[in-house]
């Protein structure tokens, strides 16, 4: 039995402190490194391929798409559909027994895309009787990204990646105004080192590019689940 202060606990840093002894007291009991990320540290070193890609062929790796239509491009292995709607009631039937849906979200956040990906969420609740998640990113990946790659494998995962409306050049070296890369490319790479890490761990995945509709896009994949 560990019994802490909780006045100690506050002075040490409040709430934040009291979680991480939590986890790395329940971690000691149950025998695992809590504060291990293999499944996450996987994702950024191929997300930092792609980007010595793009800085060496000035483009990032090409990947094939399943199909374009609608002003949606679709990336996966989805065969004999015939639009982007087609492709995702497709990749829903391969579902396993237990499976859940993630929802990744590589576009800009604001409130109308947050509606629009929360309707998509529910809808896909609702057709499939599944759990659902939803998650920005990058920012996710520090978060549910360990779970995604290292649990049962049940997951289906779907990507949402657009073409920024604004977009920033990142300096090589700061204060400085040499620039071979933008924050969009940077994001960019991120999904799809994520995507590979997916694949290399037996995951499903699919990715829609939005183009600069987002929302408009997200609302016809919404309408098309049936």
């Amino acid at each position: 039995v560990v019994r802490i202060h909780l006045e100690d606990v506050y002075d040490l840093g409040g709430q934040f402190f009291l979680w991480e002894m939590a986890v790395a007291i329940a971690g000691e009991r149950i025998g695992i490194q809590p504060f291990n990320q293999p499944n996450v540290e996987a994702a950024k070193v191929l997300a930092r391929h792609m980007i010595a890609a793009y800085q060496e062929e000035g483009r990032l790796p090409m990947q094939a798409s399943a199909l374009e239509s609608d002003g949606i491009t679709v990336y996966g292995d989805i065969k004999n559909a015939g639009s982007p709607g087609e492709a995702l009631n497709a990749f829903l039937e391969g579902a396993q027994a237990g499976a859940y849906i993630a929802l990744q979200a590589y576009v800009t956040p604001n409130a109308e895309t947050g509606n629009a990906l929360q309707a998509l969420r529910a809808r896909l609740r609702e057709r499939t009787c599944r759990a659902t998640t939803l998650g920005y990113g990058p920012r996710f990946l520090h978060s549910t990204g360990q779970l995604h790659k290292g649990d049962a494998g049940r997951g289906l995962f779907i990507q949402f990646t657009s073409d920024a409306a604004e977009d920033a050049d990142i300096p090589d070296e700061a204060g400085k105004p040499d620039s071979a890369m933008s924050f969009n490319v940077l994001k960019l790479a991120q999904a799809m080192g994520d995507r590979q890490a997916l694949l290399d761990a037996k995951r499903q995945v699919i990715r829609f590019h939005l183009g600069r509709d987002v929302v408009g896009g997200l609302k016809r994949l919404t309408e098309s689940i049936s």
